[in-house]
């Protein structure tokens, strides 16, 4: 659902917008979901998804989007996934201590990656592992068949447990981590960001993938980068081709879904963990760097990445939730005021100069 899903909202909306405007699934959503999940049935989790993507169109419609922006501070934003993304990272030397030949191997080939500058050093890491784990006749194959995926209907259920401890992050994250950074990435590149177009459509799309337990489609970043530096194209007006490339690519990979996850499932579970961690360091690192670049707002990233990253409950309730709530709450009670006086000094200041 979600690769389809993404798919065609890559292909669709770069013809239409001569843009490569690139989609793909929440991955902030996945780190929220593979902490929360377990706790709700399917259809509730439907239910959250369908709600969200609602939400993320009737926002996009209405042009709120930025005001929304304005009460979470990106700082806090970044804190809440590099917290939730934490426990991924850190298992990567538990997977090494459980694999040590297979991940070693993983890792020697990310790091020979990195140091010849390869664009894509965590592909090869992940070649290198399906390699070792061949050769070690670790890789169970026997349950991979070439198959088109079978698409599975759920009915959705509106429970508010769900809608508050689910939602409210996957919006916060799609809107805050996905979404604004695909549009900065977009006008960084010099297009012009379809923002209503963009939202409106993968909200709408993100609702009616629900019952197929898509959990939400937002802008890409990294990969819009990709698609839309020179290296797609040497002319600026022709590289919505890359889109309809990545948009073609991701229709036929979703289309054959169940054989992909087969093929994963057929790797070790430490492998998969350490390749995990790998795919996930540069996303970690980026949220760090960010959430305490500035100075004056280190207090409220603080505490969204040290309650996002427990996996302590308050009233049910997660820590993504809490971390969320406990960085915005800060960021206004402390930071939003002492920003508010110092601008006001520097005012005075230049007035008096």
């Amino acid at each position: 659902a979600v690769t389809v899903g993404s798919g065609l909202l890559t292909l669709g909306l770069s013809l239409h917008y001569r843009q490569p405007l690139i989609f793909a699934w929440s991955t902030p959503g996945l780190a929220v979901l593979a902490l929360i999940l377990p706790k709700f049935p399917l259809e509730q989790a439907v239910g959250v998804y369908l709600v969200v993507g609602l939400c993320i169109a009737l926002i996009g419609w209405s042009g709120l989007f930025e005001r929304i922006m304005a009460l979470i501070p990106q700082n806090v934003a970044l804190a809440v996934l590099g917290g939730i993304l934490l426990k991924f990272g850190l298992e990567l030397f538990g997977a090494f201590a459980l694999e040590p030949i297979l991940v070693g191997a993983a890792l020697l080939a990310y790091f020979v990656a990195r140091a010849l500058n390869n664009r894509v050093p965590v592909a090869l890491a992940l070649l290198a592992g399906f390699l070792a784990a061949a050769l070690s006749g670790r890789l169970a194959l026997s349950n991979v068949t070439l198959e088109l995926a079978r698409p599975m209907f759920y009915t959705p259920v509106f429970a508010p447990q769900a809608l508050l401890e689910l939602g409210v992050p996957l919006l916060a994250l799609a809107l805050a981590s996905q979404n604004a950074p695909g549009i900065a990435v977009i006008a960084s590149s010099g297009y012009t960001a379809p923002v209503r177009g963009a939202l409106v459509s993968s909200g709408l799309l993100s609702a009616l993938t629900a019952p197929l337990l898509g959990h939400g489609l937002t802008l890409a970043a990294i990969t819009a980068a990709i698609g839309m530096g020179p290296e797609a194209h040497p002319n600026k007006d022709l590289r919505y081709g890359a889109g309809v490339a990545a948009g073609v690519i991701y229709i036929v990979l979703g289309l054959f879904g169940g054989t992909l996850v087969a093929l994963f499932q057929a790797l070790p579970k430490a492998l998969i963990s350490g390749l995990a961690g790998l795919a996930l360091l540069g996303t970690i690192q980026n949220c760090l760097t960010g959430a305490f670049a500035d100075r004056g707002r280190r207090d409220s990233s603080m505490w969204a990445l040290i309650v996002s990253a427990s996996s302590a409950e308050l009233f049910g309730l997660s820590g993504a939730f809490w971390g969320l709530l406990t960085g915005v709450g800060i960021y206004f009670l402390l930071e939003r005021k002492r920003e508010e006086r110092e601008a006001v000094g520097t005012v005075q200041g230049g007035l008096f100069d």
